[in-house]
């Protein structure tokens, strides 16, 4: 089975946090229930003069452990995910429209560090030859691992994302389970 990363489709205007305290807020979830709720804008549209012909109109966006998605697309992924997930609304500087963390709770230890040294470890992630352990993903389809807490999926998310339309991310593939 493919396993993949979720990230950003650089066709789409990149966010940036507005304040480095976010940054810091973030970082802390992994897959923990979060009783917050954010009133002021979070988030910003990140433009450098490189930047050329990118579109404002994405659904989505994925950098590291933050996962955002418009909210209209709240109820399917609640449909996908039951009791599998927690979405908090966030706000976007200068966008109108409203959008919605997903915050996973399904954090496993999804991937297979058995046997390997820091090096071996550390050339299976840079070279996307992730060993992911079927036993504890056969039956996820977005998920977070342990120790690298970066958003996972199977092509079951990616099928999920495209049927709903939802532009702004794309899918690396990092790995296999066996």
């Amino acid at each position: 089975m493919d396993i993949f990363k979720i990230g950003n489709d650089f066709d789409y205007f990149d966010l940036t946090f507005l304040d480095e305290k976010d940054v810091r807020l973030f970082s802390t979830f992994k897959g923990q229930k979060i009783t917050l709720e954010w009133k002021e804008d979070i988030f910003a549209i990140s433009k450098d003069n490189l930047q050329k012909n990118e579109l404002l109109d994405f659904d989505a966006r994925c950098f590291g452990s933050t996962l955002i998605v418009k909210k209209k697309f709240e109820n399917q992924f609640k449909k996908l995910q039951p009791n599998e997930i927690e979405m908090f609304p966030v706000r976007i500087k200068n966008i109108s429209e409203d959008f919605i963390y997903i915050n996973v709770l399904k954090v496993i230890p999804a991937i297979d560090f058995d046997g390997l040294d820091t090096q071996q470890s550390l050339s299976m992630l840079r070279n996307k030859e992730i060993k992911f352990k079927l036993n504890e993903i056969s039956d996820q389809i977005l998920f977070r691992d342990v120790k690298i807490n970066f958003y996972y999926c199977t092509q079951k998310f990616i099928d999920f994302i495209e049927n709903n339309q939802i532009k702004g991310l794309s899918f690396d593939k990092v790995g296999v389970a066996t």
